[in-house]
């Protein structure tokens, strides 16, 4: 970015050079005509800057700048690390205790205000006589969700645990193996300029290059499920997860989300984890590729560059869970 930057200075320099001599008039007005337009780019190019640094955020799948800009701006966590508020033993005292655990998903990646997250739907039908907490973290599978439960939650014998699964959960079994597939880094001026990280990943990226991608990630984890060895280990990792919410008295309740860019194809998967749990003598589950599939994907995502789940089915899970887990017979 520092040549870039040398290069355009160097640029002015010789226009403005050009444009003061007097001994070739033509060269004199031709650098004259060009400083003008230098100038006019020079302001576009602060503007664009400006803005997208300080004013544009979006969430994204990727992490871009433009990412971390929506990240300043709504993730706000509390005392924990969590995106939550900040219980006390007085918020806790005499209520049933409700602990949601999952990745992205649980914590609202896409979702500004967290009271539209799934855990908070259901925090309001449930009214005051629960405390729904939210130790939801982007990036984490099983085995660090069981982390989180056992050595970061408020409540260390929670009433109901509700885990949130997604079925890249497979891939810390995979990493462990050191078979998960890498992206390709963004180049250097991409990651220091706002504005050229927002033309790189809009313009210059080739989308199929990241269809690709995709394509080729949601491959290895559907073959990782059908991979006899990570699939052993990441059930491994579940049968540990079940173990420890039995050990404390805990009601789990499991929810699953499926790919939400080809719902279909990912049924067999969700199956296969409902299986796993219900081997393990855990039958609460809430699959959601049927509801999925029926959505118009337009309302079903954050947007088409977020493929997290949007408010409107964040609100859909949300009420589901109560309805199906919490609400009195005949309610």
């Amino acid at each position: 970015m520092l040549i870039v930057i040398l290069i355009f200075a160097a640029v002015g320099a010789l226009l403005a050079l050009g444009a003061a001599q007097k001994r070739w008039r033509r060269l004199r007005n031709i650098s004259g005509g060009l400083l003008v337009s230098y100038f006019t780019v020079l302001l576009l190019l602060g503007a664009g800057e400006i803005y997208f640094r300080y004013f544009y955020a979006e969430s994204e799948n990727v992490y871009t700048l433009a990412t971390k800009n929506w990240l300043d701006r709504y993730w706000d966590t509390n005392s924990y690390g969590f995106r939550d508020r900040e219980w006390t033993p007085d918020d806790l005292a005499g209520k049933q205790t409700v602990v949601v655990l999952g990745d992205s998903f649980a914590a609202g990646w896409g979702i500004q205000n967290p009271a539209d997250r799934f855990s908070d739907v259901l925090a309001a039908k449930l009214g005051d006589d629960y405390a729904v907490i939210n130790l939801g973290r982007y990036g984490t599978s099983t085995p660090e969700q069981l982390a989180i439960l056992r050595d970061e939650s408020p409540v260390k014998k929670p009433d109901v645990v509700i885990l949130q699964y997604f079925l890249n959960d497979i891939n810390y079994a995979g990493l462990t193996l050191d078979l998960l597939p890498t992206p390709e880094a963004s180049p250097a001026w991409a990651q220091e300029s706002y504005l050229a990280n927002f033309i790189y990943w809009r313009f210059l990226r080739a989308a199929d290059a990241d269809e690709e991608f995709y394509a080729r990630w949601w491959q290895w984890s559907y073959d990782a499920y059908d991979n006899v060895g990570i699939w052993s280990v990441h059930k491994e990792e579940i049968k540990a997860f079940v173990e420890y919410v039995d050990g404390i008295g805990a009601r789990l309740i499991v929810v699953i989300f499926p790919n939400l860019l080809d719902v279909v194809r990912s049924v067999p998967y969700v199956d296969r984890v409902e299986q796993a749990f219900q081997e393990f003598g855990e039958n609460e589950v809430l699959k959601l590729f049927d509801a999925a599939a029926a959505w118009d994907q337009n309302d079903l995502m954050v947007s088409r560059r977020d493929s997290h789940a949007s408010i409107s089915f964040n609100h859909y899970v949300g009420e589901q869970l109560y309805e199906r887990f919490f609400a009195p017979p005949g309610g």
